[in-house]
């Protein structure tokens, strides 16, 4: 059959052919044989159109351009309503999933119980034979392991009644020897054990190796070791109580050494503190200062000026300032990727080692000036280089046990030398010894404080030492042994400052949660005039009660700052680098008076020979024996 384009009507089963609308096409050739009509596509199972016959716009070309929109013909716009109903037959949408087999569908349930012969499943382990278990190996030898059995290797009955192990001995009798007889070899062969009537089989997986030692049971009670020497305890006896001798901290008379030593005694021996050396005299004094500054550990030099470096009483680290010029030597001393960088200063022989921590730097055209910062190594023991931490103690400890546990693995050493130089150790018992974020310096530190202590840095080695404050009382210091002799032919210069202080004679001094209350009171005064109480967490101990106490008393009464300059004698020359805490005697033009160092000061204006200053700062006291 040939088409001819046109219009065409079909005649389908003898009536003509009307399309449905909305449009689709099924052609159903049932009886007749004149079409044959194609097979749909497989994947096509029928052809739903929803859309319908849009309505005819105005074909008028229309020019757009800008300005208000005209009013479109409502008739003609296309308005979202109610859509028509779809043929649902021929249309494919969205269902309802049919069901599936029950029986097929996998799901989860209730297990059943599976075969325990056939199924790899956990469940009773079988017994297996107890005869092949494996007790010995081929490892023990003969030399390497022996059995000593010097009881009766009877095992005894679970249910026996077991009798006391002590019995009284036979005091009066004759001492028996107690020896040990030779051990018995056996010189090979068969051997049988009979251990409570059962006969012993050994395990049959390697060699045993027995060693006997047989000892004669002896009949009677065991005999006395020396019944003559015996020890009762009781009360002792009561001295006159009037004349008894309370002990304390002695304090030495003589400085000069005796040289007596003492060979049957291996306890602490106090050490007598030396004398000062006395200073040289002299009409005119010739020093030539000599200062290096040089960046470790290649020794590179840096040409500094301004250079000054100090340490007070109460600070942990010597610090250092100090001028530069120039990027170049900027960068030898920058801290990198590493770390901050180190730098050794050596005037007239006295060597400090710093830690670089800052720098600024101002600067013109042609002229860049740079100002450095350092701190001596014991920094590294405080933020920000040390983590903060906390603990508690569960177990009695010493405070100097203490401090050296905050310095554990590290290459600091610490130096507490309670017997002679001071301050005292005490006791903190369970709980006592307790803190919360603090860092290793900051817990010894306060440890110091708690005894009236200080912390003294080393200049160049990482070392510090724990020091009392008042390493004799105020009113003990006529008699007490300086550290330094400064006369005044040294000094260049002088200033004071008054500061008078309330006279106090005693103070209390008292635990918080842990520890001891005490109230310390000057020798020879009623105690009339108390300082401020002192409170302290860690105040477990009467000797740190005591030791705290005197060293607040020590602050009071009248008192002056007296600030002196003299120069820094090299470390062999008198009077040298007086550093806080050293008690020093200012032969003065007009009196002697004696003064406790409060803080140091070195300044140099530059390297090689620039003239040096050393600026000292001593709390003197106007009172009866300072």
């Amino acid at each position: 059959m040939t088409y001819q384009p046109g219009s065409a009507d079909f005649q389908l089963g003898g009536d003509a052919y009307t399309p449905p609308s909305p449009l689709a096409f099924d052609f159903n050739p049932s009886g007749s044989d004149d079409i044959i009509p194609a097979p749909p596509p497989s994947l096509i199972r029928g052809v739903g159109a929803r859309w319908s016959r849009a309505a005819a716009r105005s074909t008028a070309p229309t020019c757009a351009a800008w300005g208000d929109a005209p009013a479109k013909q409502a008739a003609a716009a296309a308005q979202w309503g109610a859509g028509a109903p779809a043929d649902t037959s021929r249309s494919a949408g969205w269902s309802d999933v049919p069901a599936k087999e029950l029986g097929r569908a996998v799901a989860w349930g209730a297990g059943r119980a599976a075969d325990g012969v056939a199924s790899s499943q956990w469940g009773d382990l079988p017994a297996k034979d107890s005869g092949n278990n494996v007790s010995w190996d081929r490892s023990l030898k003969p030399t390497d392991w022996q059995v000593r059995i010097t009881w009766n290797p009877a095992v005894p009955i679970k249910d026996r009644v077991i009798t006391p192990r002590f019995q009284r001995s036979n005091e009066h009798g004759t001492r028996i020897p107690q020896s040990e007889p030779a051990p018995l070899h056996h010189p090979g062969g068969a051997v049988a054990f009979t251990f409570r009537g059962g006969l012993y089989t050994p395990p049959l997986n390697g060699d045993v190796f027995f060693h006997f030692v047989v000892e004669a049971i002896r009949a009677g009670r065991i005999g006395p070791v020396d019944s003559a020497g015996s020890a009762r305890w009781g009360l002792s006896r009561q001295l006159d109580l009037l004349r008894r001798i309370h002990w304390g901290r002695a304090r030495s008379i003589d400085p000069i050494p005796a040289g007596i030593e003492y060979p049957d005694h291996t306890g602490p021996i106090t050490i007598i503190v030396p004398p000062p050396a006395e200073p040289d005299i002299l009409e005119t004094y010739m020093i030539a200062n000599s200062v290096s500054l040089v960046v470790l550990p290649d020794r590179i030099p840096l040409d500094a000026t301004g250079i000054r470096t100090g340490l007070d009483i109460d600070s942990f680290a010597w610090t250092l300032t100090a001028n530069l010029f120039g990027r170049t030597s900027l960068a030898l001393v920058r801290p990198d990727a590493s770390g901050p960088k180190e730098v050794e200063l050596t005037i007239n022989g006295h060597r400090w080692v710093f830690i670089i921590e800052r720098y600024s730097g101002v600067g013109k055209l042609a002229d860049e000036r740079y100002t450095i910062t350092g701190v001596s190594q014991t920094q590294l023991l405080a933020k920000p280089y040390a983590p903060a931490r906390s603990q508690s103690n569960t177990a009695p400890i010493n405070a100097q046990q203490a401090a050296e546990f905050e310095l554990q693995y590290t290459d600091f050493t610490l130096h507490w030398d309670a017997w002679n130089a001071g301050p005292p150790d005490w006791t903190l018992p369970e709980g006592a010894f307790s803190y919360t974020e603090k860092t290793p310096m900051q817990v010894i530190a306060e440890l110091a404080e708690t005894v009236g202590g200080i912390v003294s840095p080393s200049r160049s080695a990482r070392e510090l030492t724990v020091l009392p404050r008042y390493r004799a009382p105020v009113w003990q210091w006529s008699s007490a042994i300086m550290d330094r002799i400064i006369p005044a032919d040294i000094v260049a210069s002088w200033g004071s400052e008054w500061q008078p202080q309330p006279e106090w004679t005693s103070c209390y001094v008292s635990g918080t949660n842990h520890g001891v209350s005490v109230n310390v009171r000057r020798a020879g005064t009623a105690g009339d005039e108390p300082a401020p109480d002192v409170y302290s967490d860690w105040i477990t101990g009467e000797q740190a009660g005591r030791a705290r106490g005197i060293a607040e008393l020590c602050k009071g009464g009248n008192q002056e700052i007296v600030t002196l300059d003299l120069p820094l004698f090299p470390e062999q020359t008198a009077p040298g680098l007086v550093t806080p805490g050293q008690l020093c005697e200012v032969r003065d033009i007009e009196d002697t008076w004696r003064g406790l160092c409060l803080a140091t000061e070195i300044s140099a204006d530059g390297i090689g020979a620039s003239r040096v200053k050393q600026t000292l700062k001593l709390e003197r006291h106007h009172r009866e024996g300072a």
